[in-house]
This record gives C-alpha cells, structure tokens and sequence, in this order.
C-alpha cells in the first residue's frame, strides 16, 4: 500500500513536471521567452553605456535604505533611554538620533538634484539615440508607419524606456538592501516576529505572478490609443483648413470624442483591475501589520522585550512588507519598459539605409560641377509590396544639360520613378546608376542622394525664416549664393519687397505666401543645394506659364550641366526638353511629338 502511494505521488510530481515543461516550451515556440529576452537585452545596451551614472545613482539610493534602517535602531535606543530601561549614554544617543536624522535630509536633498541631472541626461540621450536610428531607417520601411505613430514611439516609448532604464536598477537595490537589512534585524532579534512578517509574501507574489499578463495587456492597449490620439491630433491640426472649408468640424469632434471614450475605458479597466490587486495586497499587509503590532505588545505585556524594542519591531515589520512590495511592485515597471521597448525595437529594427557608397558619391558629386552627372534606368522592374506592377522592363535616361520629363495620369508611377530615383524605393529587379560622363559609375542608393536637388508635390517650407528656409539646403550659404538662387527661382522680386526680407517669418507650411511663392521658394532651396541633378514632381503647377519658362531657363543658365528631370502635365514644360516618357498601365515608353500630342488631348 505504502509504494502504491509513493508510485502514484511519484506519477503526480512527473506529471506536474512535464506541464511546467510543456509550459515553458510553448511560450519558446510561440517565441515569447525571446521576444522578453531581446527587449530586456535592448534595454541592457543603455544600462551599459550609462553604468557609471546609473551605479552613482544606486549608491545614493542604498545610503538612504542604510540610513533609514540606522535610523529605525537609533529610535529603538533613543525610547529605551527615555523610558528608563537604558539610560546610559543618552547623549549619544540623542546627538546619533539628530546626525542620522539630519543625514537622511542631505541624502535625499542631493539624491533628488542630481537624479534630476541624470534622468535629464539620460533620457535626452536615449530619445535622442532613436530619434537618429528611426531617421536614418529605410524609407520604403517607415512608410507602413504614420508619422503621429514614429512622434509617440520616439517620445513617449522612449521616455517609458529612458525611465525604467534609470530607475529600475536603483529601485530594485534599494528594495533588496531595505528588505535584507529589515530581515537580519528582525531574525537576530526574534525569528518568529521576522516570520510573521513575511506571511503575507508567498500570496502577494503569486498575485503578481497572475497579473502580470494582464498589466502587459492594459499597457499595450494604453501605448495604442496614445499613439492613436498623437495621430489624430498631428492631422487634424495640419489639415485645419481643409476640416474648416468643407465643414467638418462636427465629425472631427466626434472622433476626438471617441477616441478619448477609448482611452477613458482602456483607463478605467486597468484601474479597477489594479484597484482590487492592490485591495488584496492591502488587506493582507494590514491583517499582517495587525498580527505583528498584536504580536509585539503580547511581547511586551510578558516583558520579554522593551517598549524600545517593540517600536523597532513595528517598524521593521512595516519597512519588511513594505520593501518586499516594493520589490514585486518592479514587475508592472518592467512590463511597462518591456512593451515600450517592444513598440521601438519594431522601427529601429527595420533595414537601414546603406552608406557604403558615400565617399565616392561625394567625389563624383564634386567631378559634376564640370561634367554634369547622368541618370540611367535600365530594364527595371517596380511593384509595391509585390503588388501589381507598376511597370516592368523601363528604360530611361537623362544627361547632363538636359531637361527630361515625365507624364502620365495621376497614380500611374511619375513619383514612383523619382523616389525610385532618389533611392527611396529600390527596383524589384533592373539597374538604376548615375555617374559622371566618362568617369565612374554608382548604382542609386542613400549614399547617391547627395547628387539630387527635389522639389516634391505640396508644401516642403518648415517654420523659421526665409533665409533658415534657404540655409537648411546649404548650411554656410553667404547672403549673395542665397539672393542669386532665389533670383534663380524668380522669388527676389517678391521677397525683397517684404517688410523683413530674408528674415520674414514663413510660419508652418507657409501659410503667410501664395502657393506660387512658395513653389518659387522651395526651387530656390533647391537650386542653392548646388546638386548636379535636379527633380521637380508638379513643382512649378501653381506658377503662370511665362515664370515657369522663366524659371526652367534660369535654372539651364545657371548651370549649363546640370541634369533636369521634371513629372508634370503642361505643355509648356515639354516644348524645353530633351526627351519625354510615358507612364501608363504598367508601361515605360518614350514618346515622339506625335505621341505626346495624343498623350496632351487625351489628358
């Protein structure tokens, strides 16, 4: 009967092994154990560049849970003397009681300034660092992203990180120095209060343990809607005028209404669900602190310990419960660092661009000023995200002193080709290369980028003056290069006449010029960059068709080898170029005049 029994506990203890086993293996197949150990091995890169600051930042930390323990045995001598059970040395007891006192005032007068100075630093830092690793991320990558999302990933994610970064470590020292100085302190004066203190541990940890899934759920569902609510902002202010003009104020304040809603529920559902964790975890420390105070006069009352004593004990066995909570109250610290690192590990860990090739686009770049610099398509192959093609087979080209266009109808890849060209987006297959006529070759990349001028589609001025504008294209641009690039551009003659001139204010996307002037303005900046080639996506549409003659004219003039490849619809800009293709129902052709006749009437 006896192995009967010692069989069948054999056979459970096996039985619960293999589900701990198969547990921890499903969470290795579903890829969860690596998920957590990448984000915690992310956040341990900080750690280590800033383990200086951060090591002074827990030393500080530690002196004040020293302190405070020394303090809690300085009160025990100081009640002693007064009561009369020690009366021996009561001056220096009382002169200690004032100096530890006094010391916990300077420590936490200094550990609250320069915490403040490291934090700063830090997290500056830290913001800063992926702020650089998002810029410099493959722009066809980033584009699945909207920018309210990459705003609050790069500053609120970032600044969850930066915090946990800092404070985690410290904290945690602190917790385990307080908790062990209050349990030697405890056991060496009595096992049985230190024990007694402790019961309510094992139920809050298992508590905590249960929760933890379920904080990571709230916290994720909290960084979403923040992220949602930084997107709808970011738009609706930069679309205020359109929302305006078309009377849409009513269902933009619906959706704000709503989304707010959704941030309230995700808010009030974590805070119930903490709101009864923390009432469980409160009513076991007081039941404890109960049984502890009750415990302690009942030593009193048998007159096996002084009223000394059983103040100290008290308040070990408030700093005991209190540091072991601390201690498992870092689990919602870390998952809060955890899904924000999560959120920023998933943009910083998408392909970079590549600058292998910078050095020899600048010499090529600096060889363009007396050769001019060629683009070549060859044979080239575009989808999206292996989608419908946008064309297949494309051949292009455009030289040094020419003008070449592209036309086509709207969506049909004139701003593909561009971007196409600037190396933002790369050809499923085919070449696209630049170089320098009789000289080397490049194959278009991030690192060839410095060999373009782009004027885009819409509104490109930033907020700051005109010449802040100009000087973000060319940094130590003299007022005459940027007078001469905006003449250029036929943008002097309105510029010179404003009240300020190059320091008038341009104000968010411009709003204070005509969409004239500012296409006028955006050429400049271009123009002033000094690039071998310039691209112009529908970058003179809003000018007449005299300026715009002007303009295309001014820019050959200025630099007689500079390459000029313009998408655009108006006939006046084909009757100065060189050569013009067709984009049209996944087709890349070039046309004849009798072809771009017929392309111009359909169109």
């Amino acid at each position: 009967m006896e192995n009967t029994n010692l069989a069948e506990r054999d056979f459970f203890f096996l039985r619960e092994k293999m589900r701990k086993q198969n547990r921890v293996w499903k969470k290795i197949k579903e890829g969860k154990l690596k998920k957590l150990t990448a984000q915690l091995l992310w956040m341990y890169l900080y750690v280590r560049r800033y383990w200086l600051l951060i090591a002074f930042y827990v030393l500080l930390g530690a002196s004040g849970s020293v302190l405070s323990l020394g303090f809690s045995l300085v009160t025990r001598d100081l009640v002693d003397a007064v009561t009369g059970m020690n009366t021996k040395g009561i001056g220096r007891v009382v002169a200690l009681y004032v100096g530890v006192g006094v010391g916990q005032i300077f420590v936490n007068a200094v550990k609250t300034r320069i915490s403040f100075q490291i934090r700063l630093k830090v997290t500056n830092e830290i913001r800063a660092d992926i702020y650089e690793q998002v810029l410099h991320t493959d722009w066809a990558s980033l584009a699945g992203y909207r920018s309210g999302d990459l705003l609050f990933r790069v500053n609120g994610d970032a600044g969850a990180v930066a915090n946990s970064v800092l404070t985690f470590l410290p904290n945690a020292v602190t917790a385990l120095i307080s908790f062990g100085g209050a349990f030697v302190i405890m056991v060496s004066h009595d096992p049985a209060m230190a024990a007694l203190a402790l019961a309510g541990g094992p139920v809050s940890f298992l508590a905590t343990r249960c929760t933890t899934r379920r904080l990571r759920r709230f916290q994720r569902e909290n960084q979403e809607v923040a992220s949602d609510r930084t997107v709808f902002d970011q738009e609706t202010f930069q679309n205020l005028q359109f929302i305006k003009a078309f009377g849409m104020l009513n269902q933009v304040t619906e959706k704000f209404y709503h989304i707010q809603r959704r941030a309230m529920d995700v808010a009030a559902r974590q805070n119930r669900f903490q709101a009864y964790r923390m009432m469980l975890t409160s009513l076991i420390g007081q039941g404890i602190g109960y049984a502890c105070y009750g415990f302690a006069i009942y030593r009193l009352w048998q007159g096996e310990i002084t009223y000394g004593t059983m103040t100290m004990f008290v308040g070990m066995a408030g700093a005991l419960r209190g540091s072991f909570n601390s201690i498992l109250s870092l689990a919602p610290t870390a998952v809060r660092a955890c899904v924000s690192a999560e959120r920023i590990m998933e943009v910083v860990s998408l392909p970079r661009e590549l600058l292998e090739d910078e050095e020899a686009a600048k010499r090529m770049k600096e060889t363009g000023r007396q050769t001019g610099v060629y683009v070549q398509m060859r044979a080239v192959d575009f989808a999206y995200e292996g989608q419908k093609w946008v064309y297949q087979k494309a051949d292009f080209e455009a030289n040094p002193g020419e003008i070449v266009a592209l036309i086509g109808p709207s969506g049909q890849g004139k701003t593909t080709t561009l971007n196409l060209l600037l190396g933002l987006y790369h050809p499923s297959s085919g070449d696209i290369r630049l170089g320098n006529p009789g000289g080397e070759s490049l194959e278009i990349s991030s690192s060839t980028r410095c060999m373009f001028s782009y004027i885009p589609q819409g509104n490109t001025l930033f907020s700051g003056t005109i010449r802040e504008n100009m000087l973000m294209a060319k940094p130590q641009a003299g007022e005459e290069e940027i007078i001469a690039a905006l003449k250029s551009a036929c943008a002097w003659e309105f510029v010179q006449k404003l009240e300020d001139g190059l320091e008038t204010q341009v104000r968010e996307r411009g709003q204070r010029f005509s969409e004239g002037q500012k296409q006028r303005l955006s050429i400049a900046r271009a123009l002033l960059a000094d690039a071998p080639v310039l691209i112009l996506d529908e970058a003179t549409s809003a000018l007449d068709v005299v300026t715009e003659r002007r303009v295309l004219n001014n820019i050959i003039k200025r630099e007689p080898y500079r390459t000029v490849i313009v998408a655009a619809h108006r006939p006046s800009v084909f009757t100065l170029c060189s050569r013009v293709y067709k984009i049209q129902d996944g087709g890349f052709s070039q046309v004849d005049e009798r072809g771009l006749q017929e392309f111009l009437e359909a169109f």
